[in-house]
C-alpha cells in the first residue's frame, strides 16, 4: 500500500479547503437571492391582497378587522396612522381618504397572512412584547412600516433579535424596560422595579 507524502496531503487539504471556502461563499450568495427573493414576493403577494380588499367599502373593512381579527378600534387607528375619532366617522358611513383605504385593506391583508403563519390571535400577537425585558412589540414595528419583517418573523424565518436588529439598531436602548412582571409571595402578578 502506498500512503501519499506528508506535502502532498498538505496540497490536497489546502486545496480542497479553498474549494470549500469558495463553495460556502457561492451558497451564502444564494442564501441571500433566495431571501431578497421571497422579501419581494411576500411584498408582492401582500399587496396583491391589499389592492383585492380595497375594493370592499370602508365599513366593511372595519368590520372584517374588528370581527374577524379581533382588533379594538384603537388599535386599528393607531396601525392606520389616524385618530378614533376618523375611525368613528368611517364606520358611521363616512368618506375615508384613498391612502387611508388602501391603509385599513393593507392592514387586513397582513392579518390574514399572519393566519396563514399559524397566528391564530393576530391582534394580541400584535400587542405582545417581542423580547423578554423590553417593551417593543410587532405594533410597533408595525406603525414603522416593518410588516415584511413581521411576516419573516411570524414565518419563523428570522428571530425576534435579529428583526428587531434590522428593523432598528437602537432598539435595545430605546425599548429597555425598567420593570418586570413576577409572581408574589401571595401567587399574584405583581410589578416591580427591575434589577440591574
Amino acid at each position: 500500500m502506498v500512503y501519499p507524502q506528508p506535502e502532498q496531503t498538505r496540497l490536497s487539504a489546502r486545496t480542497l479547503r479553498k474549494k470549500t471556502a469558495a463553495l460556502q461563499d457561492e451558497i451564502g450568495l444564494l442564501i441571500a437571492d433566495a431571501a431578497d427573493l421571497h422579501q419581494q414576493v411576500t411584498e408582492e403577494d401582500l399587496n396583491e391582497r391589499a389592492h383585492a380588499k380595497a375594493k370592499k367599502s370602508v365599513p366593511d373593512l372595519l368590520e372584517e378587522l374588528a370581527v374577524q381579527h379581533g382588533m379594538a378600534w384603537s388599535g386599528i387607528a393607531r396601525l392606520v396612522g389616524v385618530s378614533v375619532a376618523a375611525v368613528r366617522k368611517w364606520r358611521a358611513g363616512g368618506p375615508a381618504s384613498p391612502e387611508n383605504r388602501m391603509a385599513l385593506a393593507r392592514l387586513a391583508a397582513f392579518l390574514d397572512l399572519l393566519g396563514e403563519f399559524a397566528v391564530q390571535d393576530p391582534a394580541q400577537w400584535l400587542e405582545m412584547p417581542l423580547c423578554s425585558g423590553y417593551t417593543v412589540t410587532a405594533f410597533d414595528l408595525y406603525q414603522a412600516g416593518h410588516a415584511l419583517l413581521l411576516l419573516e418573523f411570524a414565518d419563523n424565518r428570522i428571530s425576534a433579535q435579529s428583526m428587531l436588529d434590522k428593523a432598528d439598531p437602537e432598539w435595545r436602548e430605546r425599548y429597555d424596560s425598567d420593570y418586570e412582571v413576577i409572581e408574589a409571595s401571595d401567587g399574584n402578578l405583581s410589578i416591580r422595579a427591575r434589577r440591574r
